[in-house]
């Protein structure tokens, strides 16, 4: 049987990660724009959020296959 896959849904605001159809048990890894990893977050619930502690700037997302930019002000 083939398992179909769904695309976690990302957004982040006011310094805070939102995921909806999150694989359990994944981790998103924050890194700075040039490429740094910041952060790793591991996650725990398929609607999932997390508050970030970040400073301004930009970042970028990833969970598997789903990257995103996000911007912290």
């Amino acid at each position: 049987m083939i398992e179909e896959q769904v695309t976690p849904e990302m957004s982040i605001f006011n310094n805070k990660l939102y995921l909806k159809n999150a694989p359990v048990g994944k981790n998103v890894v924050i890194f700075s724009i040039i490429g740094n990893k910041i952060k790793e977050i591991r996650i725990t619930s398929p609607d999932f959020e997390q508050e970030l502690n970040l400073r301004r700037g930009i970042y970028i997302f990833k969970v598997d296959d789903t990257v995103k930019k996000g911007v912290i002000k």
